[in-house]
Protein backbone atom coordinates (compact mmCIF):
# COMPACT_ATOMS: atom_id res chain seq x y z
CA UNK A 1 0.00 0.00 0.00
CA UNK A 2 1.25 3.31 -1.05
CA UNK A 3 0.74 6.67 -0.16
CA UNK A 4 -1.93 7.45 -2.14
CA UNK A 5 -3.69 4.18 -1.47
CA UNK A 6 -3.92 6.09 2.20
CA UNK A 7 -5.36 9.23 0.75
CA UNK A 8 -8.27 7.45 -0.82
CA UNK A 9 -8.88 5.06 2.77
CA UNK A 10 -9.13 9.04 4.75
CA UNK A 11 -11.15 10.25 1.89
CA UNK A 12 -13.38 6.88 2.28
CA UNK A 13 -13.64 6.92 5.87
CA UNK A 14 -14.38 10.93 5.57
CA UNK A 15 -17.03 10.32 3.51
CA UNK A 16 -18.46 7.72 5.89
CA UNK A 17 -18.54 10.15 8.73
CA UNK A 18 -20.20 12.25 7.16
CA UNK A 19 -22.83 10.41 5.94
CA UNK A 20 -23.96 9.16 9.15
CA UNK A 21 -23.71 12.84 10.57
CA UNK A 22 -26.29 13.62 8.10
CA UNK A 23 -28.44 10.79 8.37
CA UNK A 24 -28.08 9.43 11.88
CA UNK A 25 -28.49 13.03 14.27
CA UNK A 26 -28.85 11.11 17.58
CA UNK A 27 -25.23 9.12 16.44
CA UNK A 28 -22.61 9.58 19.52
CA UNK A 29 -20.11 12.03 18.14
CA UNK A 30 -17.78 11.14 20.61
CA UNK A 31 -17.22 7.86 18.20
CA UNK A 32 -17.46 9.37 15.66
CA UNK A 33 -14.55 12.04 16.27
CA UNK A 34 -12.64 8.93 18.06
CA UNK A 35 -12.87 7.41 14.03
CA UNK A 36 -11.84 10.66 12.40
CA UNK A 37 -8.83 10.50 14.85
CA UNK A 38 -7.89 6.96 14.07
CA UNK A 39 -8.21 7.46 10.36
CA UNK A 40 -6.03 11.07 10.34
CA UNK A 41 -3.27 8.18 12.70
CA UNK A 42 -2.87 6.64 9.34
CA UNK A 43 -3.22 9.18 6.72
CA UNK A 44 -0.99 11.70 8.40
CA UNK A 45 2.24 10.13 8.32
CA UNK A 46 1.97 9.35 5.26
CA UNK A 47 1.11 12.24 3.54
CA UNK A 48 4.28 14.02 6.27
CA UNK A 49 6.42 11.26 4.54
CA UNK A 50 5.65 12.33 0.64
CA UNK A 51 5.55 16.10 1.67
CA UNK A 52 9.46 15.35 3.49
CA UNK A 53 10.48 13.26 0.35
CA UNK A 54 9.53 15.66 -1.96
CA UNK A 55 11.24 18.68 -0.16
CA UNK A 56 14.54 16.71 0.35
CA UNK A 57 14.64 15.05 -3.08
CA UNK A 58 12.67 16.74 -5.98
CA UNK A 59 15.85 18.98 -6.89
CA UNK A 60 18.28 19.23 -8.56
CA UNK A 61 21.73 20.38 -6.62
CA UNK A 62 24.25 22.51 -7.37
CA UNK A 63 27.50 23.26 -6.33
CA UNK A 64 27.75 26.82 -4.63
CA UNK A 65 30.99 26.99 -6.01
CA UNK A 66 32.58 30.05 -4.27
CA UNK A 67 32.96 28.13 -1.18
CA UNK A 68 33.93 25.13 -2.62
CA UNK A 69 36.60 23.97 -5.31
CA UNK A 70 38.08 24.22 -9.05
CA UNK A 71 40.20 22.12 -10.25
CA UNK A 72 42.84 25.17 -10.42
CA UNK A 73 43.12 25.26 -6.84
CA UNK A 74 45.50 22.32 -6.99
CA UNK A 75 48.27 22.31 -9.73
CA UNK A 76 48.88 19.20 -10.66
CA UNK A 77 45.20 17.89 -10.48
CA UNK A 78 44.79 16.87 -14.15
CA UNK A 79 41.19 15.16 -15.58
CA UNK A 80 39.51 13.81 -17.90
CA UNK A 81 35.44 13.98 -18.34
CA UNK A 82 33.51 10.70 -19.36
CA UNK A 83 29.62 10.27 -19.46
CA UNK A 84 27.76 6.58 -18.41
CA UNK A 85 24.12 6.56 -17.57
CA UNK A 86 22.67 5.40 -14.03
CA UNK A 87 19.44 2.78 -14.12
CA UNK A 88 16.83 5.14 -15.08
CA UNK A 89 18.89 6.29 -17.83
CA UNK A 90 19.57 9.44 -17.26
CA UNK A 91 23.14 10.57 -18.86
CA UNK A 92 25.70 11.09 -15.23
CA UNK A 93 28.94 12.68 -15.45
CA UNK A 94 32.05 11.48 -13.87
CA UNK A 95 35.73 12.75 -13.86
CA UNK A 96 38.90 10.49 -13.70
CA UNK A 97 41.50 12.65 -11.80
CA UNK A 98 45.09 12.21 -11.31
CA UNK A 99 48.74 13.53 -10.27
CA UNK A 100 50.75 12.73 -13.12
CA UNK A 101 53.82 13.36 -10.93
CA UNK A 102 53.35 10.52 -8.87
CA UNK A 103 53.02 6.82 -9.49
CA UNK A 104 50.18 5.33 -9.91
CA UNK A 105 49.00 2.50 -7.12
CA UNK A 106 45.57 1.84 -7.78
CA UNK A 107 41.99 4.14 -8.57
CA UNK A 108 39.54 4.99 -6.63
CA UNK A 109 35.97 5.37 -7.62
CA UNK A 110 34.38 8.27 -4.82
CA UNK A 111 31.00 8.32 -4.14
CA UNK A 112 29.73 12.37 -2.77
CA UNK A 113 27.26 13.52 -0.04
CA UNK A 114 23.76 14.80 -0.12
CA UNK A 115 22.74 18.00 -0.83
CA UNK A 116 25.85 20.42 -1.77
CA UNK A 117 25.58 19.23 -5.43
CA UNK A 118 28.42 17.27 -6.77
CA UNK A 119 31.34 15.85 -6.22
CA UNK A 120 33.55 19.31 -6.69
CA UNK A 121 32.68 19.75 -2.83
CA UNK A 122 35.32 17.39 -2.31
CA UNK A 123 38.21 18.26 -4.75
CA UNK A 124 40.30 18.83 -1.81
CA UNK A 125 40.29 15.18 -0.50
CA UNK A 126 40.18 13.98 -4.52
CA UNK A 127 43.79 16.00 -4.28
CA UNK A 128 45.07 14.34 -1.77
CA UNK A 129 44.30 10.85 -2.93
CA UNK A 130 45.71 11.50 -6.05
CA UNK A 131 49.19 12.93 -4.59
CA UNK A 132 49.16 9.40 -2.82
CA UNK A 133 49.58 7.69 -6.16
CA UNK A 134 45.91 7.31 -7.01
CA UNK A 135 43.83 7.83 -10.24
CA UNK A 136 39.97 8.97 -8.83
CA UNK A 137 37.00 8.37 -10.94
CA UNK A 138 34.49 10.92 -9.01
CA UNK A 139 31.19 11.60 -10.67
CA UNK A 140 27.72 13.74 -9.82
CA UNK A 141 24.94 11.36 -8.64
CA UNK A 142 21.50 11.91 -10.48
CA UNK A 143 19.98 15.60 -10.47
CA UNK A 144 23.40 16.43 -8.80
CA UNK A 145 25.97 19.11 -11.05
CA UNK A 146 26.52 18.40 -14.39
CA UNK A 147 24.15 14.51 -14.18
CA UNK A 148 20.91 14.46 -15.64
CA UNK A 149 17.66 14.34 -13.44
CA UNK A 150 15.30 16.27 -11.74
CA UNK A 151 15.25 14.59 -8.83
CA UNK A 152 17.06 12.25 -6.32
CA UNK A 153 13.68 10.36 -5.57
CA UNK A 154 15.48 9.06 -2.46
CA UNK A 155 18.56 7.93 -0.91
CA UNK A 156 18.52 4.51 -2.23
CA UNK A 157 19.03 6.18 -6.18
CA UNK A 158 22.56 7.12 -4.69
CA UNK A 159 23.86 3.35 -4.29
CA UNK A 160 21.92 2.41 -7.95
CA UNK A 161 24.28 5.18 -9.32
CA UNK A 162 27.29 3.98 -7.27
CA UNK A 163 26.56 0.97 -8.60
CA UNK A 164 26.53 1.98 -12.41
CA UNK A 165 29.82 3.89 -11.97
CA UNK A 166 31.71 0.87 -10.18
CA UNK A 167 30.54 -1.38 -13.32
CA UNK A 168 32.11 1.86 -15.74
CA UNK A 169 35.51 2.45 -14.50
CA UNK A 170 35.24 -1.33 -14.62
CA UNK A 171 34.75 -1.25 -18.34
CA UNK A 172 37.43 0.84 -18.71
CA UNK A 173 40.44 -1.01 -20.48
CA UNK A 174 43.36 1.28 -19.06
CA UNK A 175 42.94 0.63 -15.49
CA UNK A 176 41.58 -2.84 -15.34
CA UNK A 177 45.30 -3.92 -14.13
CA UNK A 178 45.45 -1.34 -11.20
CA UNK A 179 43.39 -2.52 -8.08
CA UNK A 180 40.25 -0.81 -7.58
CA UNK A 181 38.95 0.79 -4.30
CA UNK A 182 35.82 2.58 -2.94
CA UNK A 183 35.69 5.68 -0.97
CA UNK A 184 32.31 7.73 0.30
CA UNK A 185 30.88 10.48 2.65
CA UNK A 186 27.60 10.53 3.92
CA UNK A 187 25.30 10.07 1.30
CA UNK A 188 27.97 8.60 -0.32
CA UNK A 189 29.62 6.19 2.12
CA UNK A 190 26.00 4.46 2.38
CA UNK A 191 26.15 4.15 -1.37
CA UNK A 192 29.39 3.05 -1.82
CA UNK A 193 28.97 0.30 1.11
CA UNK A 194 25.88 -0.95 -0.30
CA UNK A 195 26.86 -1.24 -3.91
CA UNK A 196 30.44 -3.01 -2.61
CA UNK A 197 29.14 -6.54 -2.14
CA UNK A 198 28.22 -6.54 -6.16
CA UNK A 199 32.30 -5.80 -7.56
CA UNK A 200 34.22 -8.55 -6.05
CA UNK A 201 37.14 -6.60 -7.78
CA UNK A 202 36.97 -3.54 -4.79
CA UNK A 203 39.79 -4.27 -2.30
CA UNK A 204 38.90 -1.98 -0.21
CA UNK A 205 36.88 0.99 1.10
CA UNK A 206 36.49 4.25 3.44
CA UNK A 207 33.35 5.25 4.20
CA UNK A 208 33.21 8.42 6.19
CA UNK A 209 30.37 9.81 8.59
CA UNK A 210 28.23 6.65 6.69
CA UNK A 211 24.46 4.89 7.44
CA UNK A 212 23.71 1.70 7.03
CA UNK A 213 20.23 1.72 4.56
CA UNK A 214 18.14 3.87 3.18
CA UNK A 215 15.81 4.54 5.71
CA UNK A 216 18.73 4.24 8.52
CA UNK A 217 18.83 7.64 8.38
CA UNK A 218 15.05 8.76 8.86
CA UNK A 219 14.82 6.58 11.88
CA UNK A 220 18.00 7.40 13.87
CA UNK A 221 17.40 11.62 13.29
CA UNK A 222 13.86 10.84 14.53
CA UNK A 223 14.65 9.43 17.24
CA UNK A 224 16.84 11.84 18.41
CA UNK A 225 14.42 14.52 18.08
CA UNK A 226 11.05 13.20 18.74
CA UNK A 227 11.81 9.45 20.77
CA UNK A 228 9.94 6.67 20.52
CA UNK A 229 7.08 8.80 18.48
CA UNK A 230 9.50 8.68 15.42
CA UNK A 231 8.60 4.95 15.18
CA UNK A 232 5.40 5.64 14.22
CA UNK A 233 6.81 6.81 10.96
CA UNK A 234 8.99 5.02 10.09
CA UNK A 235 6.22 2.35 8.65
CA UNK A 236 5.39 4.88 6.35
CA UNK A 237 8.68 6.09 5.23
CA UNK A 238 9.76 1.85 4.53
CA UNK A 239 6.58 1.73 2.24
CA UNK A 240 7.45 4.90 0.60
CA UNK A 241 10.91 3.98 -0.16
CA UNK A 242 9.48 0.86 -1.43
CA UNK A 243 7.15 2.28 -3.82
CA UNK A 244 9.51 4.52 -5.09
CA UNK A 245 12.39 2.05 -5.96
CA UNK A 246 11.17 -1.89 -5.19
CA UNK A 247 12.73 -4.48 -3.09
CA UNK A 248 16.30 -3.37 -3.93
CA UNK A 249 15.71 -0.80 -1.50
CA UNK A 250 15.89 -3.02 0.97
CA UNK A 251 19.80 -3.43 0.41
CA UNK A 252 21.58 -2.78 3.41
CA UNK A 253 25.48 -2.25 4.31
CA UNK A 254 25.95 -4.95 6.95
CA UNK A 255 24.85 -7.36 4.50
CA UNK A 256 27.11 -5.79 2.15
CA UNK A 257 30.05 -6.17 4.20
CA UNK A 258 29.24 -9.74 4.70
CA UNK A 259 29.43 -10.53 1.21
CA UNK A 260 32.75 -9.00 0.27
CA UNK A 261 36.57 -9.67 1.19
CA UNK A 262 36.98 -6.03 0.75
CA UNK A 263 39.34 -4.89 3.73
CA UNK A 264 37.00 -2.15 5.35
CA UNK A 265 37.54 1.49 7.29
CA UNK A 266 34.81 2.89 8.95
CA UNK A 267 35.74 6.64 10.26
CA UNK A 268 32.78 8.58 12.32
CA UNK A 269 32.75 11.42 14.56
CA UNK A 270 31.23 11.09 17.97
CA UNK A 271 29.31 14.71 17.66
CA UNK A 272 28.08 13.79 14.12
CA UNK A 273 24.06 15.71 14.30
CA UNK A 274 23.87 15.11 10.67
CA UNK A 275 24.35 11.59 10.86
CA UNK A 276 24.58 10.17 14.58
CA UNK A 277 26.93 7.46 15.14
CA UNK A 278 24.50 5.03 16.17
CA UNK A 279 22.86 4.95 12.04
CA UNK A 280 26.23 3.23 11.22
CA UNK A 281 29.29 3.47 12.66
CA UNK A 282 28.02 1.76 15.96
CA UNK A 283 26.48 -0.87 13.81
CA UNK A 284 28.84 -2.17 11.91
CA UNK A 285 31.07 -2.69 14.89
CA UNK A 286 28.93 -4.06 16.56
CA UNK A 287 28.64 -6.93 14.35
CA UNK A 288 32.46 -6.78 12.83
CA UNK A 289 34.17 -4.87 15.68
CA UNK A 290 36.62 -8.28 15.97
CA UNK A 291 36.81 -8.85 12.15
CA UNK A 292 40.59 -8.42 11.08
CA UNK A 293 38.81 -6.72 7.29
CA UNK A 294 37.79 -4.24 9.59
CA UNK A 295 39.47 -0.82 11.01
CA UNK A 296 36.94 1.88 12.98
CA UNK A 297 38.52 5.27 13.51
CA UNK A 298 35.99 7.22 16.14
CA UNK A 299 36.99 10.47 16.47
CA UNK A 300 35.22 12.81 19.07
CA UNK A 301 34.77 16.53 17.73
CA UNK A 302 34.85 16.69 13.79
CA UNK A 303 31.38 17.58 13.14
CA UNK A 304 30.11 15.99 9.77
CA UNK A 305 31.28 17.57 6.65
CA UNK A 306 34.06 18.38 8.07
CA UNK A 307 35.23 14.62 9.26
CA UNK A 308 37.96 14.01 6.85
CA UNK A 309 39.59 17.72 8.74
CA UNK A 310 42.48 18.30 10.97
CA UNK A 311 40.50 20.07 13.77
CA UNK A 312 42.52 23.65 12.46
CA UNK A 313 40.97 22.55 9.31
CA UNK A 314 37.51 21.77 10.68
CA UNK A 315 37.45 24.89 13.24
CA UNK A 316 38.50 27.23 9.97
CA UNK A 317 36.03 25.91 7.36
CA UNK A 318 33.20 26.97 10.82
CA UNK A 319 34.73 30.14 11.00
CA UNK A 320 34.65 31.09 7.18
CA UNK A 321 30.60 29.51 7.30
CA UNK A 322 29.46 31.66 10.53
CA UNK A 323 30.87 34.20 9.43
CA UNK A 324 29.23 33.98 5.61
CA UNK A 325 25.73 32.92 7.44
CA UNK A 326 25.75 36.55 9.35
CA UNK A 327 27.01 38.25 6.53
CA UNK A 328 23.98 36.84 4.39
CA UNK A 329 21.35 37.28 7.12
CA UNK A 330 22.28 41.20 7.94
CA UNK A 331 22.53 42.08 4.43
CA UNK A 332 20.12 39.78 2.18
CA UNK A 333 22.73 40.10 -0.85
CA UNK A 334 22.57 38.86 -4.16
CA UNK A 335 24.37 35.88 -5.86
CA UNK A 336 26.96 38.60 -6.98
CA UNK A 337 27.65 40.38 -3.47
CA UNK A 338 27.51 36.96 -2.43
CA UNK A 339 30.71 35.86 -4.39
CA UNK A 340 32.51 39.08 -4.13
CA UNK A 341 31.94 38.32 -0.10
CA UNK A 342 33.69 34.61 0.40
CA UNK A 343 36.78 35.64 -2.53
CA UNK A 344 37.74 38.72 0.13
CA UNK A 345 36.94 36.52 2.90
CA UNK A 346 38.42 33.65 2.28
CA UNK A 347 42.03 32.23 2.33
CA UNK A 348 42.01 29.90 -0.26
CA UNK A 349 45.60 28.63 0.28
CA UNK A 350 44.17 27.37 3.94
CA UNK A 351 40.54 27.13 3.00
CA UNK A 352 42.04 24.23 -0.15
CA UNK A 353 44.33 22.18 2.45
CA UNK A 354 42.31 21.61 5.06
CA UNK A 355 42.27 17.48 4.63
CA UNK A 356 43.82 15.77 7.52
CA UNK A 357 46.61 13.84 5.56
CA UNK A 358 47.58 11.66 8.45
CA UNK A 359 43.98 10.05 8.80
CA UNK A 360 43.90 9.48 4.91
CA UNK A 361 46.98 8.20 4.90
CA UNK A 362 45.63 5.83 7.79
CA UNK A 363 42.88 4.63 5.71
CA UNK A 364 44.83 4.12 2.51
CA UNK A 365 47.97 1.66 4.62
CA UNK A 366 45.22 -0.35 6.38
CA UNK A 367 43.29 -1.15 2.75
CA UNK A 368 46.04 -1.62 0.52
CA UNK A 369 48.77 -3.87 2.87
Amino acid sequence: MNVYDYNNIFLKEVEIVNKQSVYNIDMDRKKIFEEIIGVTKVVAPAVVTQQVYSKMFNHHFLTFKPFYFEQSDFPNLTSKRYTFYSCNKHRLVGYIYSDNSVQKRGIFVFCHGYGGGGHHCYLDLINVLCTMGFYVFAYDATANDESEGTTIKGFTQGFLDADKALSFVESLDEYKKLPLYLMGHSWGAYSSSVALEYHKRVKGLVAFSGFNSATTIFKANGERFAGEKANDFMLYVDTYERFLFGKICESNALHSFANSKAKIVIVHSEDDTTVPIEAGFTMYKKQFGKDKRFKFIKLLEHGHGTVYYTLEGKHYYDKVHHEYDKFVKKNKPDEEAKVTYLKEHIDREKYNHMVDTKLIKKCIDFITK
